[in-house]
């Protein structure tokens, strides 16, 4: 009887094991690579000199901390870019709100209030979904040849993107 009662007991704890174990590396789960080769936001890629940044946005006001230099577009932080201290390269774009006189999407077209249906056409179905603590629910894209990673908040009600954020993600730990 104590054996039958500590094999279900093991096998018990095995599933949960197992159900837990799914459920954390849901978010780490392999997923297709979809190319972002050449992928930004507005005017700016991933990998371009801080330089650059000036020259298509001259507005950009600059933060810097130990580990990065972030440029800020507005007082708000609708659309931060990050860069890195040894590199002087974009390493992350932030795209968080509309900013008022521009027109910030990706380079194929998705901004903030694109529809979910709008992302799934131009760039697929090979996605990870994230419940995010900054951001709620998002979906995620990877492109393991340039190894960066391409994130969009979506509001569950309406189905809309609320947050874009495009990193390196060999070189920048995004922070969802």
């Amino acid at each position: 009887m104590l054996k039958k009662t500590l094999l279900t007991v093991g096998i018990l704890f095995a599933g949960l094991c197992a159900f837990l174990g799914i459920i954390w590396l849901k978010d780490t789960w392999p997923i297709e690579s979809t190319s972002l080769k050449n992928e930004g936001v507005g005017k700016l890629i991933i990998g371009m000199d801080e330089l650059q940044i000036s020259r298509y946005y001259p507005e950009f006001a600059t933060r810097h901390s130990q580990e990065e230099t972030a440029y800020y577009y507005d007082d708000e932080a609708n659309f931060i870019v990050h860069t890195d201290t040894e590199t002087k390269e974009i390493i992350c774009i932030e795209l968080r709100d509309t900013t008022a006189g521009q027109n910030f999407t990706t380079k194929r077209g998705i901004g903030i209030g694109s529809s979910l249906t709008d992302v799934k056409r131009e760039y697929g179905t090979n996605y990870r979904q994230k419940n995010t603590e900054l951001y709620g629910d998002l979906i995620e894209f990877q492109d393991d040849k340039t190894n960066q990673k391409m994130a969009f908040g979506i509001d569950s009600s309406n189905e809309k993107v609320t947050v874009v954020v495009l990193f390196n993600y060999k070189k920048f730990r995004y922070p969802y």
